[in-house]
């Protein structure tokens, strides 16, 4: 069934040079990678700017995150740097048993590094008896993820490596840089690629099969008010032909979300823009989560089976997050495509932050 939405926001174009030039953010959406990833530059120039741009880099959340899985696993990572702390983690959730095995440690945030650009670079950090490197080689068309957690007493071992192929052929991108003032900016680089690779827990090998592999890239910088504030939800699969397939829903604090937002579906290399969103939970975090846009595009149901939350402060007063895994169900209409999610799996957040 073929939707004609007339406010659908328009066609993601060719990348700039550099996400800030002359002091100011490249605000736009864009199809492929900017090479030229320097946000403190928007701190501009002058006798003041070292100061400004010492300030703006500790307000500045950072982290590149992947997604990955096939039929029967589902796997969450992060290099995450909040500047007040840093946090490595790897969640592996069984779809089928609704379980979660945890890998994660909070460290001092200058003992982690998140990557700025994804041309021979890694987003990396070693603490704990944890170690994960997310190696950056779109121009070749990868993506790596490895990482290592030692056994500790009880606590199993993991080693997770994986490689995801995002050439021209295969993936389709989502650039945004987005505004929340005329100064402050959203970068998000997004991606959704075939993945083959392995993963061991103690002495079980969990093998993903290379026919169902998948691999979601979420490289984000962003300068985000206080508290900062978004409900997100997003899966992947590979399709019955084998093509990777899926959706991101963002309701965030952007201005103007009709024309800028990161809702979109993915078919192959194929990317199709979305209508702004907003989500209801009628029932609370653990309950039935709904998005829906105003045009009847999106209608799509989550139904966490997993929780994950993770609170800072007394009554959650510095984070308040909420990331449950799940089964979605409903339909997304792109103007030229429609992606069914029925039997998809995937994960959510509800996020407030004030650190």
């Amino acid at each position: 069934m073929r939707h004609d939405h007339r406010d659908v926001p328009p066609a993601a174009t060719a990348p700039p040079a550099a996400l800030v030039t002359d002091g100011r953010y490249a605000f736009g959406t864009y199809d492929g990678p900017i090479a030229r990833i320097n946000p403190l530059d928007a701190a501009g120039s002058g006798l003041l700017s070292g100061a400004r741009r010492i300030a703006r880099d500790f307000g500045l959340k950072e982290w590149e995150a992947f997604q990955l899985g096939d039929d029967d696993h589902f796997v969450l990572g992060a290099v995450y740097n909040a500047k007040s702390l840093g946090l490595l983690q790897v969640l592996v959730v069984d779809k089928h048993a609704a379980t979660i095995a945890r890998f994660e440690t909070r460290l001092p945030s200058p003992m982690l590094s998140v990557a700025r650009g994804l041309s021979g670079t890694s987003s990396h950090g070693d603490f704990a008896g944890l170690r994960i490197a997310i190696g950056n080689e779109i121009d070749d068309g990868l993506v790596t993820v490895d990482a290592v957690r030692d056994a500790r007493g009880d606590a199993p071992s993991m080693a997770l490596h994986a490689t995801g192929v995002c050439d021209d052929d295969e993936a389709a991108h989502l650039v945004i840089v987005h505004p929340f003032s005329d100064t402050d900016a959203l970068y998000s680089h997004k991606a959704m690629m075939p993945m083959h690779g392995s993963l061991v827990i103690d002495d079980e090998r969990i093998g993903f099969d290379d026919d169902r592999g998948f691999l979601i890239l979420d490289d984000h910088h962003g300068d985000y008010p206080r508290p900062m504030r978004y409900d997100w939800i997003t899966a992947a699969r590979r399709g019955d032909t084998g093509v990777v397939e899926g959706f991101n829903l963002t309701d965030n604090q952007i201005r103007d979300p009709a024309t800028y937002n990161e809702n979109a579906i993915w078919m192959g290399d194929t990317l199709h823009r979305l209508p702004p969103v907003t989500f209801t939970r009628p029932d609370g975090p653990w309950g039935p989560w709904h998005a829906r846009d105003d045009q009847g595009a999106v209608d799509v149901t989550f139904t966490p089976t997993v929780r994950s939350t993770m609170h800072v402060g007394p009554m959650k007063a510095l984070a308040e997050y909420y990331a449950p895994y799940g089964w979605f169900s409903g339909v997304i209409h792109g103007r030229d495509a429609t992606l069914s999610v029925d039997g998809m799996f995937g994960v959510g957040e509800q996020k407030r932050i004030t650190i």
